[in-house]
């Protein structure tokens, strides 16, 4: 058995140095390795999370940006319209369409108040009712009516306040606005309405009120206003309420592994943030951050507000996090990404462990096997060794030392005595570590290359994300702006129905602009654990049905028919939101797929186990050699969609990852030329009791 040579002799004190120089080689190259290694990470990291902010930024900007234009554009209409005679008896029509209350007010009578379709009116009793105010009202009443129609698909309302609190016009289908207050409450000045006088606003700009959580609503929201001035004289204000539910929904639940995100105001409000959404609630969407007493938030503010376009990257102050920061335009907002710096410290220490690991191994064998050399090799006796080297210079390589001695000299000649048979030991030895080390190296070998071959699918798919993205957003892009610059080139000249079909032209755009982010985003949330479910029991009929009506109209367009059929009781235990994204994707392939004159049957039933969801159409069908390939990523198979629609290839993709997320199973039965039937299958909600 090896034993360690005691601490006094020659093997001894070479062991230590030995042992004391590879350890330094081995501390130093660790530091090394973390150092590098964090870099890279770093790198890596921040190159990534800075193109997911920017296109964050992007997303959410969207309907701030989009309101601004609409209220400029309700702006631009009303002023051009107060310039024009009006071609009918002003004070007849006004009479004609109101009537002042009990209370004082001025509304729309009541016979004529269709507030579901049209604008509503209220007017204060201490109006002065001359024919200029008469005819202001008419037009605002005819815009809110006109404009509010063709934004409502994207936005709560539209409204024109005209002499601060004098007149508000109101197009709401939600509710009856002008009936819904009282004189005293129409009379208190809001933010929305001194916001756009001279005083308040001398650069008569576009201005965004604070956060606030409307109760008829019951949602949170933002408002816009443009300021009006009429020949230099103040006017009043036309303006939208944006919703921000989904935007800070979206916030707090989709964020890279390990982060977070929030959302702050240049003049330090907390719009969103996943801890502080209750405290927000609490504020009435009013949350002061430099009055809180979380000193890392008003940390993190801070050096948000310092971040600029070419600078996007901010280190927090105890310098333990990254801040990504990216505006969002119109509102001013900051839409931030906080990131750990713990995350890449995590990965260069994993990566430096193992070369802790190797070089203490390393060490130990090193140790061991300088020991054993010198303990046989450097302490044999020297008498006996140079008897045998006299013998040896005879040519008598048989002849041993013969000598046992304790010390160095006596070890040093026993090793002579072993030395030919240690060499022949010793060679095999090393041919059989060689022989292993080749296997090692084969084996490692073959574990590279199917990493590379990982690598290279990886990539692939990379590329193949970024194609999507860059050419099926280019397109889009190119059309708004196509579109945009002719309403602006052409806003005095166009007559009103041209303009909003322009409009219109551009929320479609948009719409599906929207549509490919949100499946990019969602596909990537997936893969990427972040996409959470909250299972529940929910009528799945209901779902279909509400399904199906957003999709009556396109498939009108094409003359398709939508037929469903249910059984009673359809109660699944599911996640809502996901379930009507499943059925979002499989109605808008078949009605994108089907011919026209044709028909689409949307089934449900039930048995013991599954709520059972089929989607028939009449389509071109799928070839059985493209059937593997079905619900795979960015797959775009042969058919084609029957009226120039737009197909990115990740809906089926999308419906596979969520129905299976949700415990149930999707098939499709197609034969080619005759149609395609998708079979989605989830559990009842008894069964998962």
């Amino acid at each position: 058995m090896f034993r360690l040579p005691k601490a006094d002799t020659i093997s001894a004190r070479a062991m230590r140095q030995m042992a004391l120089r590879i350890a330094i080689v081995t501390v130093v190259i660790t530091a090394i390795s973390y150092v590098y290694t964090y870099l890279s990470y770093q790198r890596e990291a921040l190159a990534y999370l800075e193109k997911y902010v920017a296109a964050r930024s992007e997303l959410e900007s969207q309907p701030f940006v989009l309101a601004q234009t609409n209220t400029r554009m309700v702006r631009d209409e009303f002023v051009r319209r107060l310039a024009m005679e009006p071609a009918e008896d002003v004070a007849k029509r006004f009479h004609g369409l109101m009537r002042q209350d009990a209370d004082g007010m001025w509304r729309v009578k009541v016979e004529l108040d269709d507030f579901e379709h049209k604008a509503t009116i209220a007017l204060l009793p201490r109006v002065e009712l001359t024919r200029e105010f008469m005819h202001r009202t008419l037009v605002a009443y005819d815009l809110a009516t006109e404009y509010g129609k063709a934004f409502r698909n994207q936005f709560y309302d539209t409204f024109i306040d005209l002499n601060v609190s004098d007149g508000s016009i109101m197009f709401l289908p939600d509710t009856n606005y002008a009936r819904g207050g009282s004189v005293d409450a129409f009379a208190e000045d809001l933010e929305t309405e001194v916001g756009a006088t001279p005083k308040a606003n001398p650069e008569r700009k576009t201005f965004w009120t604070g956060v606030y959580f409307d109760a008829p609503a019951k949602q949170w929201m933002v408002s816009v206003v443009t300021p009006i001035d009429f020949q230099g004289q103040y006017v009043g204000g036309s303006g939208q309420d944006v919703l921000i539910d989904q935007l800070i929904e979206r916030t707090n639940r989709i964020n890279i592994p390990g982060t977070y995100n929030m959302i702050v105001s240049r003049n330090g409000k907390l719009i969103a943030h996943p801890d502080k959404m209750r405290d927000i609630e609490k504020q009435n969407g009013d949350y002061n951050i430099a009055a809180s007493k979380d000193n890392q938030l008003v940390d993190f503010y801070r050096a948000a507000i310092g971040a600029s376009v070419r600078n996007p990257f901010v280190e927090s102050a105890n310098g333990d996090y990254w801040l990504s920061v990216a505006p969002i335009k119109g509102a001013d907002w900051l839409f931030v990404t906080v990131y750990p710096k713990s995350l890449i410290q995590q990965k260069a220490m994993a990566s430096a462990s193992i070369v802790v690991v190797f070089g203490l191994l390393a060490l130990l064998m090193e140790v061991i096997i300088v020991g054993w050399v010198l303990k046989e090799q450097v302490s044999g006796p020297l008498q006996g060794l140079l008897v045998a080297i006299r013998a040896l210079a005879r040519g008598d390589a048989g002849v041993k030392t013969q000598v046992e001695r304790n010390d160095e000299v006596g070890q040093l000649a026993k090793a002579f005595d072993e030395m030919a048979d240690a060499v022949a030991l010793h060679r095999s030895k090393l041919e059989d570590q060689v022989r292993e080390r080749t296997r090692a190296l084969e084996d490692a070998n073959q574990e590279l290359v199917q990493k590379n071959h990982q690598l290279e699918y990886l990539n692939r798919e990379k590329n193949e994300f970024m194609g999507v993205a860059a050419h099926d957003l280019q397109s889009p892009i190119h059309a708004i702006k196509g579109l945009a610059n002719a309403v602006v080139e052409n806003v005095e000249r166009y007559p009103q129905d041209k303009m909003v079909a322009k409009l219109q032209g551009i929320q479609s755009i948009a719409g599906k602009m929207s549509h490919l982010i949100t499946n990019l985003l969602d596909i990537n949330a997936i893969e990427s654990d972040n996409y959470h479910l909250k299972l529940e029991a929910v009528s799945v009929a209901e779902l279909v049905t509400d399904a199906v009506e957003s999709y009556r109209d396109a498939a009108a367009e094409k003359s398709i028919k939508l037929l469903t059929a249910t059984d009673n009781d359809t109660v699944a235990l599911v996640d809502q939101m996901a379930v009507t994204q499943v059925l979002d994707n499989l109605i808008s392939n078949a009605v994108k797929y089907s011919p026209p004159q044709t028909t689409v049957w949307i089934r449900t039933r039930r048995d013991v186990r599954w709520i059972t969801i089929e989607v028939q159409d009449q389509g071109p069908g799928i070839a059985p050699h493209e059937m593997p390939r079905l619900f795979q990523k960015f797959s775009r198979l042969s058919a084609r969609p029957t009226g120039d629609e737009h197909s990115v290839g990740l809906g089926l993709s999308i419906v596979k990852r969520l129905t299976e997320m949700m415990h149930g199973e999707v098939s499709c039965e197609s034969k080619l030329g005759h149609g395609a039937s998708f079979v989605v299958r989830l559990p009842v909600a008894e069964s998962r009791h």
